[in-house]
């Protein structure tokens, strides 16, 4: 009998790529993958179905679905309210505000009766130490630092402390801690005294487009940045302070969803010798060849909060995986990933005037620019999914005996 994982996590598979690809790597390694999860859309579960339809291995199960007209809907979406409520204006910390249905995940998790569980996300890492008080094998996956993320309005309706409390657990007492940077894990490591987390880098299984071979660029150059969300506190508008002085024209394209608030903001930042232009958001399997149409990733981060200065965020990781070289915001986490190969040019949270006019000479100087795109091909080399699956197998394989 195959031994059974139950991975734990509160969002759509198609849209936390580092779930998805842990679930297809355990699944073709022979396990059988339980997956309990959040919903908030039709849409994207249909795509998340579509990611896990040919393992006949990896059960997704729904514990919350925010876009049906149910009762339990109803009543998670209430008791969410509630308990950000408590946080925010009687500072009453409680798991109501991590998430959906805590308390049905607890029960399917138990009732998964799994030989391993690893918990993705805070209100998954809550559950787990739940059950690891219960004698479970549980594992932990810290794709950031809850307790130190987020902008300050968000943070108001965050269980600091809960937070900080159920770290401290997962870190000294889980079966294996992983993260997404050096950087992060010696840092956890510090704050909570505990065994240095191992690191599996938020990268992708290489594509098959990309070969070592030196392609030409746009005139004007086209800069490229995506998430999910095109808004504040990513470096977009300090970024554009940048562009106001650069006098090599680019084009500048944002993917993601935007408010059209928040567009017309950038709209008037924007200089007027660049241009701007906006995606909507593809799936994932489209994303690689959607960032080799263009010349340059832009990896911008704020060193603010913590979380953000210490981890390493997947787009820096998909614009080498795509041939890209990368303009970089300076972070602790940026760093450990750029200074390896530097396939770019790395910019610092507050560039000086004379920064400003050496990424003005490097975005001009074709030379320059072919020769990071080398060291970015070289990085993709060395960074993707093909080297840290070996790294999660052996892990999950300890934590069995096998």
């Amino acid at each position: 009998m195959p031994k059974k994982i139950c991975i734990i996590t509160q969002s759509h598979l198609c849209r936390n790529p580092r779930v998805l690809k842990e679930a297809i790597t355990l699944a073709t390694a022979g396990y059988d993958v339980h997956i309990l999860t959040g919903i908030i859309s039709d849409d994207l579960y249909r795509q998340d179905l579509l990611a896990i339809g040919s393992f006949a291995n990896i059960k997704l199960q729904l514990i919350s679905n925010l876009s049906a007209s149910t009762l339990n809907s109803f009543t998670d979406k209430l008791l969410g309210k509630i308990g950000r409520l408590l946080v925010r204006n009687f500072k009453t910390e409680n798991s109501l505000a991590l998430g959906y249905g805590a308390m049905r995940y607890y029960n399917k998790a138990k009732a998964a009766k799994a030989n391993l569980y690893i918990c993705h996300q805070e209100l998954a890492t809550y559950i787990g130490t739940r059950l690891l008080n219960e004698g479970y094998k549980v594992a932990f996956d810290f794709e950031d630092w809850y307790s130190e993320d987020l902008l300050p309005e968000a943070r108001a309706e965050r269980p600091i402390s809960l937070l900080q409390r159920i770290e401290a657990i997962a870190l000294n007492k889980g079966s294996y801690c992983i993260t997404t940077s050096n950087a992060l894990a010696n840092q956890l490591s510090k704050v909570y005294l505990c065994p240095q987390p191992k690191v599996i880098y938020n990268v992708f299984p290489s594509p098959g487009f990309i070969h070592n071979k030196i392609k030409g660029f746009s005139t004007p150059l086209k800069l490229f940045w995506f998430s999910q969300t095109i808004g504040p506190g990513r470096g977009l508008e300090q970024f554009m302070n940048v562009l106001s002085t650069l006098k090599t024209g680019i084009e500048l394209h944002l993917l993601g969803n935007i408010t059209t608030d928040y567009r017309e903001i950038l709209t008037t930042l924007m200089p007027a010798q660049h241009g701007l232009y906006f995606h909507p958001l593809v799936g994932e399997n489209q994303l690689a060849a959607k960032i080799a149409g263009f010349d340059i990733g832009l990896a911008l981060e704020l060193d603010t909060p913590p979380s953000r200065n210490y981890t390493i965020t997947n787009k820096f990781f998909q614009y080498i995986q795509s041939g890209l070289p990368v303009i970089a915001s300076e972070t602790e986490g940026q760093d450990e990933a750029f200074d390896k190969f530097k396939p770019g040019f790395k910019l610092a949270q507050q560039p000086s005037a004379q920064q400003i006019n050496e990424l003005d000479r490097w975005l001009s100087n074709a030379v320059e620019l072919q020769l990071a795109q080398q060291q970015a091909i070289e990085a993709a080399a060395f960074y993707n999914w093909e080297n840290e699956s070996k790294k999660l197998l052996q892990l999950v394989n300890n934590a069995l005996g096998e």
